[in-house]
């Protein structure tokens, strides 16, 4: 995978520069908005803890992550997926779990990779992988129905994240979901989805057609313009993937991009991994894109999705979904940018 790990490696280096204060602008330079009080990506959690359960092995091994304190019942379900390089624990998608969970829902992390090419060759041949990512799921779902004293999925509310690699799995399993037999997609969000480029250009590794994924399903597919457009082209990434979509109504779906903004300390970067802010990845801790966008448009999918609630933060080119927030200075931070058709440029 010589092309493929640079590229993805130097994203991770800018992000993690972009995300370092300097000293001598630390004291006076504008600093980044708080994550919000209230609404979707904000702090008011319904849940003060997380369990956390490891199950399965090898490329077949999945996490669950349970809300506590208190615990609900029965919780929507969200599937996580981490993208290429990652081959044991959750690091990569930490904040976003993190956040999922203490917001009211039980998350299934499918641990699909264990090396480079193990167990699928990256975008040569995915089926492997999709394989991998199926059994965790159904691993996950399976563990916690095993007893009625773990929280128990609701089925009818299960969301799907992918980033990168994992992005590309997301959006094969989503289109396949009757036929390998997971829950129905009711939110789908892709954060910078990239096959690596190495078979081809146009993201050969998503099915051909999307056709399956339903025409309910709220849909948002994220680059960044720092991320996979800037390092492998502009026709790559949601760019090849959006045109997939023909059978999800406007409405439901929406192409965005981030900017990178560095008017304040620590800068915010639009890199590679702009959702995956965590207190342990290399991508950085989470900051102002992952509560103002990141979680923001995944909450408000999943609530548009489940109850028909909060669609003006996920969709549309309306404020409320495309800004960022403001610097400590007043100065807005560069909105999101918003396209119901491909394709998207910086």
């Amino acid at each position: 995978m010589r092309r493929f790990r640079p590229r993805i490696a130097l994203a991770m280096t800018l992000a993690a520069a972009l995300a370092l204060p300097t000293a001598a602008l630390a004291g006076t330079a504008p600093t980044q908005p708080p994550q919000p009080a209230h609404g979707p990506g904000g702090s008011d959690y319904a849940h003060a803890g997380i369990r956390v359960h490891e199950g399965g092995t090898g490329a077949d091994a999945f996490y669950v992550f349970e809300p506590s304190r208190p615990k609900p019942e029965r919780a929507p379900l969200a599937v996580i997926s981490h993208g290429y390089y990652e081959y044991s624990g959750y690091a990569q998608m930490e904040g976003l779990i993190s956040h999922t969970v203490r917001r009211g829902s039980v998350v299934i992390y499918p641990r699909w990779q264990t090396g480079v090419a193990a167990p699928c060759p990256g975008p040569y041949f995915i089926e492997p992988c999709i394989d991998s990512e199926v059994t965790g799921i159904e691993g996950g779902i399976d563990w916690l129905r095993a007893k009625r004293s773990r929280v128990q999925p609701n089925l009818g509310r299960t969301s799907y994240f992918g980033f990168s690699f994992g992005g590309i799995i997301t959006a094969d399993i989503a289109n396949r979901w009757r036929e390998l037999g997971i829950p129905k997609p009711r939110a789908i969000f892709l954060d910078d989805p990239h096959d690596g480029g190495l078979a081809g250009a146009g993201e050969p590794a998503l099915d051909d057609s999307l056709a399956g994924i339903p025409r309910s399903a709220k849909l948002e597919c994220h680059s960044g313009a720092g991320g996979v457009l800037a390092l492998d082209g502009p026709d790559e990434s949601c760019n090849a993937l959006f045109p997939l979509l023909g059978s999800i109504p406007q409405r439901n779906k929406d192409l965005v991009l981030t900017h990178s903004d560095l008017h304040g300390r620590p800068g915010l970067s639009s890199a590679h991994g702009v959702c995956a802010g965590g207190p342990n990845t290399p991508f950085g801790p989470p900051n102002a894109y992952d509560w103002n966008f990141c979680w923001k448009v995944w909450d408000g999918l999943r609530s548009c999705a489940h109850s028909g609630r909060d669609c003006e933060y996920a969709l549309g080119a309306g404020r409320r979904h495309t800004s960022m927030g403001r610097w400590s200075d007043g100065v807005p931070i560069t909105p999101l940018k918003v396209r119901n058709a491909a394709s998207i440029r910086p």
